[in-house]
């Protein structure tokens, strides 16, 4: 190799070096990498208010049909959301309710079913529930048919849950198929009688207990209701004076229960109080005595516990830490998790979207293909989606829309890059979650409009989401109250799109003062006024020491705006806890790894990189000069070289 060969081969290896560094120093350290690589995916949350230590019956689009249908009993169903609010105010109430009518679960069940839950769909649209938490008593040999969906029962206080469903039970007159059904028909004068009374029973009732139940009562069958588990005895209600008087009763000095034997001895009994429970604890007293005892309770099998259930609580109480780090992230796994419930379980569990509903799924799914923030296939998905439901004028059913939704999904293959929240998620899995992750999903599609040009009007997405949530949101009690702040913030007299992220940051707030301290907040995340003065000094025009954390708050709007738009940006959306991030767009990876780029580099990586570029230019200029001007220089040829040549 001659001299200048050399030269030439050595500045090309060195500025192969200078170009390698500089690419390096375009891409985030190993290290950075490596933790990005090892934070924890977020924990399964299991959907459901209700686990194996209470009294409710756990239904399932696998068990419901062979639960409900078709029994020899009689069954409660609640049909509710996981995520409404009004539900898990409820629950507490429900697992008391269970709890008191355990012992009526010969004759009728008290259920639930969690229409939050994917699979359940099919059920909760064929029953057409328009609202949560739905109560509906089924009887025995139930079977739907049109228009015939189980009787509702419209109260939640447990007194009156209880009355009703014992006047329900009792007009069955069910006593044939079911050997513990109560004897509900009154007592008669022509029964006035130990001899008539005892007729047909059994030997193990050795007693009968009379009770004496006022017109528009249902205490007789309540009580009666309430001693299924006792042999001994068989319950009988009256009204009639004039059978108290054939039993030496006086109704009117309260004499209003007694137990009778079958040679005729009558034993008056004075409860407590005027309530079935007291009834039942007297005569459950008067039987103890006599040395008579209720049935043993079969003892059902409760759920293993999960073996990952350690490593669960670990990665819970990690992402929980990361979310309190970093308070003002947007996270893309709460922003899919809106999404996919809401294709998935909200419109997919109504039975017929029709009229305005209809066209309320029109206007959100053409918001949504304008401001998706899902990947390559997410957006091809709900592009297709909006032009399906766009074809139809007068009508589409709940399961044709969850049918074209799967056959989508199966053609374009994976969807969804997380399956789990990350900022929405709960200390446990009743709080917050899909409502936390819809309210992210609205404010980061209202930001993205403000800075769009595609479309002009400022309304598109407050009404997307106003229609969405009348005529979808599985919460009733926040549906409407929703409607009414809509309607008391003049939600349609919004003009600008700016104007539009303001309102819709001023509502949260508004709501989240509302549920400050309710049963529904979440004790390691309250709900507070946002943004904070720690997050966004400028937002607040007034120290904050000399305000309350309430809608009196004197907001620099101007600041709360450029905040909003700031963490909503879609380059600073969060990447934690996503599991396939191939699926998502590439120009986002290009953000991210830029928003690695700022956090990873330091002043010296700076200077380092500059005077590596400035290295490498001088290179090039003295390679330049070496070989450019020697280029034409040609040794002249001798005259014994040419004839040596030849």
């Amino acid at each position: 190799m001659t001299r200048q060969g050399a030269q030439l081969a050595f500045l090309s290896i060195l500025l192969f070096l200078c170009i390698l560094k500089l690419v390096a120093a375009g891409v985030p350290l190993n290290r950075y990498e490596t933790l990005l690589k090892q934070q924890s995916a977020p924990v399964d949350e299991e959907l459901g208010l209700y686990d194996d230590s209470d009294k409710v019956v756990k239904l399932t689009v696998a068990n419901f049909n062979e639960t409900v249908l078709e029994q020899n009993r009689s069954t409660l169903v609640e049909f509710y959301n996981t995520y409404c609010g009004h539900c898990r105010r409820f629950a507490p109430i429900y697992k008391q309710v269970a709890e008191q009518l355990h012992a009526w679960r010969d004759v009728v069940i008290v259920s639930a079913i969690d229409c939050a839950a994917e699979e359940n769909n099919g059920v909760c649209r064929a029953y057409e529930v328009m609202g949560y938490p739905t109560l509906r008593y089924m009887g025995p040999g139930y079977q739907p048919s049109a228009m015939q969906y189980g009787l509702k029962l419209e109260t939640q206080k447990p007194d009156e849950i209880r009355s009703l469903l014992a006047g329900m039970v009792a007009a069955e007159n069910q006593t044939a198929n079911n050997t513990h059904w109560p004897n509900f028909v009154p007592v008669s004068e022509s029964e006035s009688t130990a001899t008539a009374l005892f007729e047909g029973l059994n030997s193990q009732r050795e007693y009968v207990a009379l009770i004496h139940e006022p017109e528009n009562s249902t205490l007789g069958a309540e009580t009666a209701l309430f001693l299924l588990q006792w042999p001994a005895v068989q319950v009988r209600r009256f009204g009639d004076a004039a059978v108290a008087a054939k039993f030496k009763l006086d109704t009117s000095q309260k004499q209003q229960l007694a137990l009778v034997d079958r040679q005729g001895n009558v034993k008056v009994l004075t409860p407590s109080t005027q309530s079935s429970e007291a009834y039942a604890r007297a005569i459950e007293d008067a039987l103890r005595a006599l040395s008579f005892t209720p049935r043993p309770e079969q003892q059902q099998a409760q759920s293993p516990p999960s073996p990952n259930g350690g490593s669960q609580h670990e990665e819970l109480n990690a992402i929980i830490s990361e979310v309190h780090r970093n308070k003002h992230l947007i996270y893309q796994a709460d922003l899919e998790q809106a999404i996919r419930t809401i294709l998935h379980n909200e419109v997919a569990k109504v039975n017929v979207i029709s009229g305005e509903r209809l066209l309320a799924l029109q206007r959100f799914l053409t918001v949504l293909q304008r401001y998706n923030p899902l990947g390559q296939a997410g957006r091809q998905l709900v592009g297709k989606l909006r032009d399906y439901v766009a074809q139809f004028n007068q009508q589409l059913t709940g399961k044709e829309f969850e049918q074209e939704l799967r056959r989508l999904e199966s053609k374009l293959g994976h969807i969804y890059s997380s399956t789990h929240y990350v900022g929405c998620t709960g200390s446990s899995p009743h709080f917050r979650g899909f409502s936390c992750s819809l309210w992210t999903l609205f404010h980061f599609m209202s930001v993205q409009a403000a800075g769009n040009e595609q479309s002009q009007d400022p309304l598109e997405v407050l009404q997307a989401m106003h229609g969405y949530i009348k005529n979808f949101f599985g919460c009733t009690d926040c549906s409407e109250h929703f409607q009414a702040m809509a309607t008391r913030r003049k939600i349609w007299n919004v003009a600008t799109k700016d104007e539009a992220v303001l309102w819709l940051w001023s509502a949260h707030n508004e709501v989240n003062q509302r549920l400050a301290g309710d049963d529904t907040e979440d004790p390691q995340f309250p709900k507070v006024q946002f943004p904070s003065a720690s997050s966004c000094a400028k937002c607040r025009q007034a120290p904050a020491s000399a305000l309350k954390e309430n809608l009196e708050i004197n907001w620099n709007k101007e600041a709360v705006l450029s905040f909003l738009k700031n963490i909503h940006n879609p380059q600073f959306v969060s990447r934690f806890g996503v599991q396939r991030e191939e699926l998502l767009h590439e120009t986002l990876d290009k953000m991210r790894q830029k928003r690695q780029i700022s956090n990873v580099f330091s002043d010296m990586d700076m200077r380092m990189g500059m005077f590596l570029y400035a290295f490498c230019i001088v290179m090039m200029v003295l390679a330049f000069k070496l070989f450019a001007f020697k280029g034409g220089y040609r040794k002249k040829p001798y005259g014994h070289d040419l004839l040596g040549k030849v």
